[in-house]
């Protein structure tokens, strides 16, 4: 009974922590967005097929790049630097400023770029030059898609999670309605059509719930450009590359697929890991709302250790678990998700399962040293591991098929998991009285 009754106060006393408060809304959050991939993911699976989502996903990576150029990556960088200087007005308003015209600068540039480039743009990315429209309209949308990415990551900073997490709620509905209207009106038109519409209806949105707070003004976007808060930022901008070069790497992995085996393969893998993108929901969006600004405010390498171990305690088994889950009622998932026209993937779910295992266990510590700023060592060590990884892939892709993607995916990770130990053993093993980070 004592043991009981100690397990329960220990369970309260986390019940009462931020990182418990923002893990349930988040949730909550997941939960709903859960709910509508399912009925976005059924729709898009009968209406377009395993061809039919390669291609989309291909689009989708392509405006996720787009997105961190245009701002030149410095999103994490205001989300810090707010969270650090949160009681600073002066200091936020220049993070604010700078970081609003960065990003409209960057924006021109890159609209300009896929304006002019858009035949080449559709041709390698959708392979035809009939949806050159698409990126016509994604060009004219760019600014409020980039926009919205800016205010979340100020909102972020501000620690302000419950409009964040209802955000969140609100962009899975509006996507889900959007989707499925236009997927089935339009096919794949009216897909890659919604992956631009349905961001821009969430800004407004989002735009109408924050009109009304302080720092939301246009006095306070366009005060000042600030050199030295441009150099602060810089180092996310450099540590940015690592998220595009992530992404590319998917890009390109896909196209290898496409190229070397089929389309059909390459949405056989896309589907997998939209999977494991889907119940890893929480956790990683976890990391970045909860963590990113908690760990950017430690100063103690002591405490730094225990928040950093308090969250594998937490994560970890909740990470297991799920995998562990969807392993064993992997039949089940596929025809709720897809349609057994995605059957032949089964074999894939395995070594991408313990791959998503030791991803979560890598971005713990990943998200340290973007907390921390640590520019060249993350940039480093995530342009090394792309490489390492798009090179795994396409060995094992030509050795045993499709399924070797998922054998690289594992590996890739794993490997990355003991380098990022290696590089925080002297956090993560720290002797008493050691305190200073």
């Amino acid at each position: 009974m004592h043991g009981i009754k100690q397990i329960f106060n220990i369970f309260h006393k986390f019940r009462r922590t931020d990182l418990f408060k923002t893990s349930f809304g988040n949730g909550i959050a997941t939960i709903i967005k859960l709910f509508t991939g399912l009925v976005s993911n059924k729709i898009v699976a009968i209406y377009l097929g395993p061809a039919g989502i390669a291609l989309l996903a291909q689009f989708q990576n392509f405006v996720e790049i787009t997105g961190y150029f245009a701002n030149f990556g410095v999103n994490n960088g205001i989300t810090k630097y707010i969270a650090e200087h949160q009681t600073d007005e002066k200091k936020t308003a220049s993070y604010i400023s700078t970081g609003f015209y960065i990003t409209l600068f960057g924006t021109f540039l890159l609209s300009c770029v896929i304006f002019f480039g858009r035949f080449y743009f559709s041709d390698h990315l959708l392979q035809t030059r009939q949806y050159s429209y698409i990126f016509i309209i994604l060009s004219l949308s760019m600014l409020l898609i980039t926009l919205n990415t800016f205010v979340i990551s100020v909102l972020n900073g501000y620690k302000e999670f419950k409009i964040i997490i209802i955000r969140n709620i609100v962009a899975a509905l509006v996507s889900l309605a959007i989707t499925v209207l236009l997927v089935i009106k339009w096919k794949l038109h009216g897909a890659l059509i919604g992956v631009i519409l349905s961001q821009i209806v969430v800004f407004f949105i989002v735009v109408g719930v924050i009109r009304r707070f302080s720092w939301f003004k246009l006095t306070v976007f366009l005060k000042n450009f600030h050199k030295s808060t441009v150099f602060n930022l810089s180092k996310f901008s450099i540590m940015s590359l690592s998220i595009v070069a992530f992404v590319f790497v998917q890009l390109q992995i896909r196209n290898y697929i496409i190229n070397h085996i089929s389309v059909v393969e390459a949405g056989h893998w896309q589907a997998i890991v939209r999977i494991s993108d889907i119940y890893l929901m929480v956790i990683t969006n976890t990391l970045i709302l909860y963590y990113l600004p908690r760990l950017s405010e430690i100063k103690s390498k002591i405490v730094l250790r225990n928040e950093i171990l308090k969250g594998y305690a937490f994560i970890m088994p909740l990470t297991i678990f799920s995998a562990a889950c969807i392993f064993f009622v992997k039949g089940f998932v596929v025809r709720l998700l897809f349609s057994a026209e995605f059957l032949p993937m089964l074999p894939l779910f395995k070594f991408q399962l313990l791959g998503d295992v030791f991803k979560v266990a890598s971005w713990m510590l990943s998200v340290t040293m973007m907390a921390k700023a640590m520019t060249y060592v993350y940039i480093i060590t995530d342009l090394v591991f792309c490489v390492i990884n798009y090179l795994l892939a396409v060995f094992f892709i030509n050795t045993f098929g499709i399924i070797g993607a998922t054998y690289a995916f594992a590996i890739h990770y794993f490997l990355y998991l003991c380098t990022l130990i290696f590089i925080f053993r002297k956090t993560l093993f720290i002797k008493a009285g050691k305190n200073e980070i």
